[in-house]
Protein backbone atom coordinates (compact mmCIF):
# COMPACT_ATOMS: atom_id res chain seq x y z
CA UNK A 1 0.00 0.00 0.00
CA UNK A 2 1.28 3.50 -0.34
CA UNK A 3 -0.08 6.66 1.66
CA UNK A 4 -1.09 9.62 -0.04
CA UNK A 5 -0.65 11.99 3.07
CA UNK A 6 -2.88 14.99 1.22
CA UNK A 7 -6.12 12.72 1.56
CA UNK A 8 -5.16 9.97 3.92
CA UNK A 9 -6.09 7.68 0.82
CA UNK A 10 -3.94 4.45 0.23
CA UNK A 11 -3.71 2.41 -2.78
CA UNK A 12 -2.43 -1.23 -4.01
CA UNK A 13 -2.74 -3.77 -7.06
CA UNK A 14 -4.76 -6.52 -6.67
CA UNK A 15 -5.45 -9.44 -9.27
CA UNK A 16 -8.47 -11.83 -10.03
CA UNK A 17 -9.67 -14.48 -12.21
CA UNK A 18 -13.06 -15.11 -13.31
CA UNK A 19 -14.21 -18.51 -15.69
CA UNK A 20 -18.39 -17.87 -16.11
CA UNK A 21 -19.94 -17.65 -12.46
CA UNK A 22 -16.52 -19.21 -10.61
CA UNK A 23 -14.20 -16.51 -9.11
CA UNK A 24 -10.81 -16.82 -8.13
CA UNK A 25 -9.84 -15.44 -4.71
CA UNK A 26 -8.24 -11.57 -4.47
CA UNK A 27 -4.91 -11.61 -4.44
CA UNK A 28 -3.32 -8.38 -3.31
CA UNK A 29 0.59 -7.69 -4.62
CA UNK A 30 2.96 -6.78 -2.11
CA UNK A 31 4.42 -2.92 -2.42
CA UNK A 32 6.30 -2.94 -5.08
CA UNK A 33 6.50 -5.87 -6.34
CA UNK A 34 3.92 -5.91 -9.57
CA UNK A 35 6.82 -6.17 -11.90
CA UNK A 36 6.86 -9.70 -14.20
CA UNK A 37 9.84 -10.90 -12.31
CA UNK A 38 7.55 -10.90 -9.21
CA UNK A 39 4.16 -12.06 -11.30
CA UNK A 40 5.03 -16.02 -10.79
CA UNK A 41 5.37 -16.29 -7.17
CA UNK A 42 2.57 -13.47 -6.28
CA UNK A 43 0.46 -14.30 -8.65
CA UNK A 44 0.46 -17.58 -10.39
CA UNK A 45 0.97 -19.42 -7.67
CA UNK A 46 -0.80 -18.33 -4.85
CA UNK A 47 -3.93 -17.41 -7.27
CA UNK A 48 -3.93 -19.13 -10.55
CA UNK A 49 -3.16 -22.13 -9.82
CA UNK A 50 -5.66 -22.62 -6.66
CA UNK A 51 -7.65 -21.44 -9.28
CA UNK A 52 -7.31 -23.64 -12.02
CA UNK A 53 -7.64 -26.64 -9.16
CA UNK A 54 -10.55 -25.12 -8.45
CA UNK A 55 -11.90 -25.96 -12.14
CA UNK A 56 -10.66 -29.07 -12.48
CA UNK A 57 -12.52 -29.46 -9.33
CA UNK A 58 -15.91 -28.43 -10.48
CA UNK A 59 -15.19 -30.24 -13.81
CA UNK A 60 -14.80 -27.49 -15.50
CA UNK A 61 -11.70 -28.92 -17.28
CA UNK A 62 -9.91 -32.52 -16.93
CA UNK A 63 -6.52 -31.14 -16.62
CA UNK A 64 -4.27 -27.55 -16.82
CA UNK A 65 -3.63 -28.16 -20.73
CA UNK A 66 -7.56 -27.81 -21.22
CA UNK A 67 -7.36 -24.50 -20.05
CA UNK A 68 -5.84 -20.93 -21.66
CA UNK A 69 -4.84 -18.44 -20.03
CA UNK A 70 -5.28 -15.14 -21.75
CA UNK A 71 -1.76 -12.90 -20.99
CA UNK A 72 -1.94 -9.66 -23.42
CA UNK A 73 1.75 -9.39 -23.43
CA UNK A 74 1.15 -5.71 -22.75
CA UNK A 75 4.64 -3.90 -21.56
CA UNK A 76 2.89 -2.67 -18.55
CA UNK A 77 2.50 -6.00 -17.63
CA UNK A 78 6.31 -7.63 -18.71
CA UNK A 79 8.29 -4.53 -17.81
CA UNK A 80 11.49 -5.59 -16.11
CA UNK A 81 12.09 -2.30 -14.70
CA UNK A 82 11.01 0.71 -13.34
CA UNK A 83 11.43 2.77 -16.15
CA UNK A 84 10.17 -0.06 -18.80
CA UNK A 85 6.86 0.81 -16.69
CA UNK A 86 7.29 4.24 -16.90
CA UNK A 87 7.29 4.14 -20.85
CA UNK A 88 5.17 1.92 -21.02
CA UNK A 89 2.45 3.69 -18.41
CA UNK A 90 3.40 6.79 -20.72
CA UNK A 91 2.90 5.06 -24.51
CA UNK A 92 -0.59 3.79 -22.99
CA UNK A 93 -1.55 8.00 -21.81
CA UNK A 94 -0.43 8.87 -24.76
CA UNK A 95 -3.04 6.42 -26.87
CA UNK A 96 -5.95 7.53 -25.16
CA UNK A 97 -8.15 9.63 -27.84
CA UNK A 98 -9.10 12.82 -26.94
CA UNK A 99 -12.70 11.75 -27.24
CA UNK A 100 -12.58 9.92 -24.27
CA UNK A 101 -11.01 12.57 -21.94
CA UNK A 102 -13.45 14.90 -23.74
CA UNK A 103 -16.48 12.90 -22.56
CA UNK A 104 -15.03 12.37 -18.43
CA UNK A 105 -14.66 16.39 -18.56
CA UNK A 106 -17.97 16.79 -19.96
CA UNK A 107 -19.75 14.42 -17.25
CA UNK A 108 -17.52 15.84 -14.25
CA UNK A 109 -20.05 18.33 -13.37
CA UNK A 110 -22.84 15.41 -13.17
CA UNK A 111 -20.33 12.87 -11.32
CA UNK A 112 -19.46 15.95 -8.72
CA UNK A 113 -23.38 16.49 -8.39
CA UNK A 114 -23.63 12.90 -7.60
CA UNK A 115 -20.98 12.56 -4.84
CA UNK A 116 -22.72 16.06 -3.17
CA UNK A 117 -26.17 14.45 -3.44
CA UNK A 118 -24.45 11.47 -1.95
CA UNK A 119 -23.21 13.54 0.87
CA UNK A 120 -19.56 12.13 0.07
CA UNK A 121 -20.14 8.70 0.32
CA UNK A 122 -18.86 5.99 -2.92
CA UNK A 123 -20.62 6.39 -6.09
CA UNK A 124 -20.90 5.01 -9.42
CA UNK A 125 -18.21 5.83 -11.64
Amino acid sequence: MTVNHRSGRRSFKVWGALYGAIQSELVFLPPGQHLAVNFISNVYEPGLLPFYDELIDAGMAENYDQLTLMEDGAPIHTAQTMEELKAAVNAAWEEIPFEHLDNVLVSMPHRMQAVVNARGAPVRW
